[in-house]
C-alpha cells in the first residue's frame, strides 16, 4: 500500500510521515537555509579562496532539495561575479532514504519558491532530474544516494571524493537519531578535506559531543530567527 512521504499541516507546512517532523518552516525557509548552510559554512568566501576547480558539498538528508537549489543559486552568482576564477564546478552529494515523489516536490517548490523566480526556474530543472535522472546541470552536478544513511559513506568512497563542506540536515535529532550518530560523523570526518567545514541547524548536546568525538572543531553560533543556537565547525 502506498504511503505518502509527506502530509501538510494546518499551516500548509510539509511534515514527514516517517518522522513526524517538518521539512522546514515555510515562512523564512529560504532565508534560514542561506543563514544556516551557506553562511554557516562561509561559502562565498570559501569559493573565493578555493584552490581547486571543483568545490564538493555533502549533505545528510536531501528532502525537498531546497538546500541544493539555494547553493546552486549561490554558486551561479559567484560564477557570474568571478568568471575567470579557478573554481569552475560545484559537485553536490546527498542521501535520501524516503525520496519525495515528483508531485510532492512540485507542490513544495511552488509553495516556498513562488516569490523567487530564479529559484523557481532552477527547481524546474531539478524536477526534471527525477524524470530523466540527469545529474549534470552545466557546471553543477548532483548525485543522490537513495538508501539508508548507514550506507552513505560507502557511496561517497565509491565516488572517490573528499567533502569541502557538509550540510548536516536530518530531521530533529530527537526523532531521527541515526542521522546524528557518532559513527556517522566519524565516517563524515574521514571523508572531509583538510580545512573542510560543516554547519547544522541543531545545537543539541549529544550532537555536539558526537561531532567533537569524531574529530571536528565545533563552535556554537546564534541560530536563525527564534532558534537560540546552531553548530558550525571544521576539520
Amino acid at each position: 500500500m502506498y504511503k505518502p512521504t509527506i502530509t501538510w499541516d494546518e499551516n500548509q507546512t510539509p511534515v514527514s510521515t516517517y518522522f513526524d517532523d517538518v521539512y522546514f518552516n515555510t515562512e523564512g525557509a529560504i532565508e534560514e537555509t542561506r543563514y544556516v548552510f551557506v553562511e554557516g559554512n562561509d561559502l562565498r568566501q570559501r569559493f573565493l579562496n578555493h584552490k581547486q576547480d571543483t568545490f564538493i558539498v555533502g549533505e545528510t538528508g536531501f528532502g525537498s532539495g531546497l538546500n541544493f537549489l539555494i547553493l546552486w543559486e549561490t554558486f551561479l552568482h559567484f560564477r557570474s561575479q568571478y568568471p575567470n576564477h579557478r573554481l569552475k564546478h560545484l559537485a553536490f552529494f546527498s542521501v535520501e532514504k524516503y525520496p519525495l515523489s515528483l508531485n510532492e516536490l512540485i507542490k513544495i517548490h511552488n509553495s516556498v519558491l513562488f516569490k523567487n523566480k530564479k529559484l523557481l526556474s532552477l527547481s524546474k530543472r531539478l524536477q526534471a532530474f527525477l524524470i530523466d535522472s540527469t545529474s549534470q546541470f552545466g557546471d553543477v552536478s548532483l548525485k543522490i544516494c537513495n538508501d539508508d544513511i548507514s550506507n552513505f559513506s560507502d557511496f561517497l568512497i565509491k565516488q572517490n571524493v573528499l567533502i569541502d563542506a557538509w550540510f548536516f540536515d536530518g530531521f530533529s535529532p530527537a526523532k531521527n537519531p541515526d542521522m546524528w550518530s557518532e559513527r556517522l560523523f566519524k565516517n563524515c570526518f574521514s571523508l572531509t578535506a583538510s580545512g573542510g567545514s560543516f554547519a547544522t541547524f541543531t545545537a543539541a548536546g549529544f550532537v555536539r559531543r558526537h561531532l567533537i568525538n569524531a574529530g571536528f572543531i565545533v563552535q556554537k553560533r546564534k541560530g536563525f530567527g527564534s532558534k537560540r543556537e546552531m553548530l558550525v565547525g571544521y576539520k
